[in-house]
């Protein structure tokens, strides 16, 4: 049987594919057996082992019925989070991403993930051969100024997206239970789950948000005083304190 390179299968995914020559796998990989077999080793393997297998739940999602995933992780001996963590991460980047950046770890590009200037990030961990927690700290540091010079209303927005689906989710009461079952098995479960994630990021970016004013506000204080002692006394200033004994 002829090998193929894996990016044969991925590419109706995004169209044009790249991989290392030696990521190549059967013709048979189509097959459930053989897909399992692949994630399993994958699990076996080092860094690389979690690409592969977000690698692979994406061609599931796109080849195999609903609850698919959930299978292949409990196949593989993966929770299902993790399985759909490394989908996430894959689905973040262009399959020859490691070669491009072949010294940053699998949790180097997960740090990142989620930003929209990730390249930017990467390069400069790369760079500076940054640990994951410096990545991490340096790439989530508040920049409130820019940020609202960038995008002044994405807040409002995001305001206004959590009242529409709060205002949105009461409405399933309406539905039966065979209809919530159903779309749960073909993309509400997922849907969800993904909701999920996001909101946990965004309460996790709050929080550090949060600290980090908190840590900023002592030095904020502490320069506003040493700035009014430092500064010169005007004559009023002196007669005015001088009437006040």
């Amino acid at each position: 049987m002829r090998a193929i390179p894996i990016d044969s299968f991925f590419e109706d995914l995004d169209g044009k594919r790249a991989v290392a020559a030696d990521e190549t796998v059967s013709a048979a990989s189509f097959d459930w057996g053989r897909i399992v077999a692949e994630g399993r080793a994958a699990r076996a393997a080092a860094d690389g082992g979690r690409w592969r297998i977000g690698h692979l739940t994406l061609l599931i999602e796109r080849r195999y019925a609903s609850g698919a995933v959930q299978r292949f992780a409990e196949a593989i001996g993966e929770s299902y989070g993790t399985v759909r963590r490394y989908r996430w991460v894959a689905k973040a980047y262009d399959p020859d991403i490691r070669l491009r950046l072949p010294g940053l770890s699998f949790s180097h590009f997960q740090a990142v993930a989620g930003l929209p200037d990730r390249l930017a990030w990467l390069q400069r961990a790369a760079r500076g051969r940054w640990s994951v927690d410096r990545l991490t700290r340096e790439s989530r540091r508040i920049k409130p100024a820019a940020s609202l010079r960038r995008n002044p209303r994405a807040l409002d927005r995001i305001r206004s997206t959590i009242g529409e689906l709060r205002r949105s989710i009461p409405s399933t009461s309406e539905l039966e239970d065979a209809a919530i079952a159903t779309a749960g098995k073909m993309w509400l479960a997922d849907a969800l789950d993904d909701l999920s994630r996001e909101i946990e990021e965004l309460r996790a970016r709050v929080r550090r948000a949060s600290r980090a004013v908190e840590a900023r506000r002592p030095l904020k204080v502490a320069r506003d005083r040493g700035a009014a002692a430092a500064k010169p006394r005007t004559p009023s200033a002196l007669k005015a304190r001088a009437i006040g004994r």
